[in-house]
């Protein structure tokens, strides 16, 4: 059955492969043709964009089926490369920029969509880990090459993305179709056009009831997405600055890389040990390494990159489970997931923005780090929440019954 899909894991790995090194290249190219500050604000309108857009995304996706638009995507994501393969002007970077916001439009919802329409029920976790590793193989790949696709000309960047994304244009084609709708036979909406369809009013009431563990999930990650957004954006700037920065490349690929080796560790952490605890040091380890990175641009961003994302994860596995420990009825499990995502792609839109502002007058060190200390206001928000609930019991629940967490973007998605 895994082997049936493998074109399809090939596709996967190609496309975050060409997707993600495009990505990493925006504001080394964009600081060539473009203030910094509007960059920033292009790459986090990117996002915003596809927030907006998210509502008439996942019908489509429903519509006229998840592998067929997929396949779209994927040919869309190729005029983003040949844009670049008639020079960098301002023109060309902008249209690639513009394609490729299109170009992702598609892609996260409907990988989801299109893998939990083709799994069987009691294999479905296995599949949702297999599109993780499979993308984290393509993220990292796009980490490794990127300093060496700094030093060539922007004609030959174009060739080199073409070709990624061509690959998995071509391997998609081969991935089996369509046969059900996600929504009609698994019943778990995920995509944020399902909040649109509840009154604002609802939303709170149903966040409020699954406080604290609710508030918290929302500015985990608001605040991980502001923070990675950051660093997408000045990291790829450093390596271009600096001829000594290589390293940097992985860091960038560490992120995902720390899940694909922990996941299994936190998750069997989040069901035996206490997660007021757990959520705590968490957090803690996540801003205290977010932090350190900022002053540490060399091998040692690998160790804390894996340290940050170790906490970070830590905390989101632990709320995920406790906020199912609260939650009795499971009557609003999707709106729930798609408010997450929701709060996630708003950090992803203010990073880069408050990146390309920050960057020009504070330089890359302090741009990291004020782009952390968000995580340090929600780990002492944390403590206030703990105490306005003393009397709430947690009682165990098996990470195996609880239903998937959102998966978190640590890179463009």
């Amino acid at each position: 059955m895994l082997f049936r899909f493998l074109p399809f894991w090939i596709f996967l790995v190609f496309f975050k492969f060409g997707g993600a090194l495009h990505y990493s290249l925006i504001s080394p190219l964009g600081e060539k043709v473009l203030p910094l500050w509007i960059v920033g604000i292009l790459m986090g309108g990117g996002s915003v964009i596809q927030l907006l857009l998210d509502v008439p995304a996942g019908h489509l996706l429903d519509r006229y089926g998840y592998r067929k638009l997929l396949a779209v995507t994927a040919f869309i994501f190729l005029f983003a490369a040949v844009c670049y393969m008639f020079g960098l002007t301002q023109l060309t970077y902008l249209l690639s920029l513009l394609i490729s916001t299109f170009g992702w439009l598609f892609f996260g919802p409907g990988v989801n969509a299109y893998i939990l329409s083709h799994a069987p029920k009691q294999n479905a976790g296995k599949f949702i880990s297999l599109r993780d590793v499979f993308g984290s193989i393509g993220v990292v790949l796009a980490s490794a090459v990127l300093p060496f696709t700094l030093l060539l000309a922007p004609q030959y960047i174009g060739v080199l993305l073409f070709t990624l994304l061509f690959i998995s244009f071509i391997m998609l084609l081969y991935a089996p179709k369509d046969h059900v709708s996600v929504h009609a036979e698994i019943k778990l909406p995920t995509q944020h056009h399902y909040v649109k369809r509840h009154s604002v009013f609802i939303v709170v009431k149903a966040m409020k009831h699954l406080n604290p563990a609710s508030t918290m999930l929302l500015l985990l990650d608001m605040t991980g997405g502001t923070f990675y957004g950051a660093v997408w954006f000045v990291v790829p700037l450093v390596i271009a600055h600096q001829a000594s920065s290589g390293l940097l490349g992985l860091g960038l690929g560490m992120f995902d890389f720390a899940i694909v080796l922990l996941g299994f560790l936190l998750g069997n952490l989040a069901d035996k040990a206490n997660r007021r605890t757990l959520v705590f040091f968490g957090l803690l380890l996540f801003g205290v390494s977010a932090m350190l990175i900022s002053f540490n641009l060399s091998w040692l961003f690998l160790l804390f990159g894996f340290l940050a994302t170790t906490g970070d994860e830590m905390a989101g596995i632990s709320l995920w489970s406790w906020l199912h420990a609260l939650d009795k009825q499971h009557d609003h499990d999707g709106m729930i997931s798609g408010v997450i995502n929701l709060f996630s792609d708003l950090g992803w839109a203010i990073g880069p923005i408050f990146a390309g502002v920050l960057y020009g007058l504070v330089g890359p060190s302090w741009t990291i780090l004020i782009a952390a200390i968000p995580i340090f206001i929600a780990w002492v928000i944390y403590q206030f929440f703990v105490r306005l609930h003393p009397g709430q019991i947690l009682t165990a629940v098996a990470l195996a019954d609880i239903p998937k967490k959102p998966h978190k973007a640590r890179h463009r998605t």
